[in-house]
């Protein structure tokens, strides 16, 4: 699994700017936000998540390196971690240091293979829409160490100006489409191609079709096989979509259905 997963400065922007880019693309405000979480914090980089309760998807809507990428993508392929806690309870989750014992009890397989990643604290903050909890503001450091209360507050601030961008950009995407759009994961081009995960989802799609499952059930079976392979999801995932793979043949033999 080594292999797995492997591969600054600004003011934030003001409350009231809608979360696009000068084209108007969606969601486009957000890495400034994120930069200026981690200069606000002092960690040493940042992620925000899109979740839906209503199923087991998980997008990313940007990421400041690679490394906060892949804790991301680490969390949505084992199903476990403090940002999809973050997002179940409505509650930030600040972790220290996450190779002590409360920690390995929470996320027994997390924080093995976050190791691998050299990350040693992980802060995550929810994002809300309304009173709706939609995403994560994730911000991992490599040493250990607590957030100071100026800093937690810096999180929370950015987490809630993240939440204003999202809600800004929602209204504008429901009005164009003439509809109440709740969750926007659901079905919502929401990110360009460097993080978009519409491939894992379409390959989803294939897989439970494959395996005469439900959506949910493929999207865990897929997740399996890429912890049981050592293999990042979006690699297997555009093999699925351009055919060099199948898992239909683990049907029968319980192949790549995990550890």
């Amino acid at each position: 699994m080594e292999d797995a997963f492997r591969d600054r400065p600004g003011e934030p922007p003001s409350l009231d700017r809608r979360g696009t880019d000068s084209e108007g693309s969606l969601f486009g405000g957000i890495g400034a936000l994120c930069s200026a979480a981690v200069r606000l914090t002092g960690a040493d980089g940042a992620a925000v998540g899109l979740l839906s309760h209503s199923s087991q998807a998980r997008e990313l809507v940007y990421a400041t390196d690679a490394t906060a990428q892949h804790l991301d993508e680490l969390q949505f392929v084992i199903g476990e971690g403090p940002c999809i806690d973050a997002y179940r309870s409505g509650e930030r989750q600040l972790w220290a240091d996450l190779t002590t014992g409360p920690a390995i009890a929470q996320w027994p397989v997390f924080t093995v293979e976050v190791n691998s990643l050299d990350v040693r604290a992980l802060f995550a903050f929810p994002v809300s829409s309304g009173r709706v909890t939609v995403g994560v503001l994730e911000l991992y450091r490599g040493t250990t160490g607590h957030l100071g209360p100026v800093e937690e507050e810096s999180g929370l601030a950015c987490a809630a100006a993240i939440g204003h961008m999202l809600s800004a950009d929602l209204d504008r995407l429901a009005t164009a489409d003439g509809a109440d759009v709740a969750l926007p994961i659901e079905g919502i081009d929401t990110v360009g191609e460097e993080f978009s995960r519409a491939v894992i989802f379409n390959a989803v799609g294939m897989v439970a079709v494959q395996l005469a499952v439900s959506a949910d059930e493929g999207l865990a079976r897929l997740r399996a096989y890429c912890y049981a392979n050592g293999r990042p999801i979006g690699t297997v995932a555009a093999d699925i979509v351009a055919r060099r793979l199948s898992l239909r043949d683990q049907r029968d033999t319980g192949e790549g259905q995990g550890r």
